[in-house]
């Protein structure tokens, strides 16, 4: 029979492997609407410049603002494209 000690331990390992399960479900949900978004943001020029302004008032870590900034010049095109055409 298992002593507290173990079964403790068995209850924190399943704890832990559900933690993870629920950690890849939201991972997988933010690049799902990620991708979206991104989708939407080529095709109409005013979700991209909303998701422009996102980008500018809410990501502050320099090394974020570096990872996004082929997104972010890809965005502006797309504004510039989009009105430009009259969209």
């Amino acid at each position: 029979m298992p002593t507290i000690e173990q079964k403790i331990a068995r209850k924190q390992d399943e704890l832990n492997r559900l933690k993870t399960k629920q950690r890849k479900l939201e991972t997988g949900q933010k690049v799902i609407i990620g991708g979206m978004m991104l989708s939407l943001a080529k095709e109409d020029p005013h979700v991209a410049q909303q998701l422009l302004k996102w980008i500018e008032s809410n990501i502050t870590r320099k090394t974020d603002l570096d990872r996004l900034e082929d997104v972010v010049t890809e965005l502006r095109n797309s504004i510039e494209k989009g009105f430009n055409r009259g969209l």
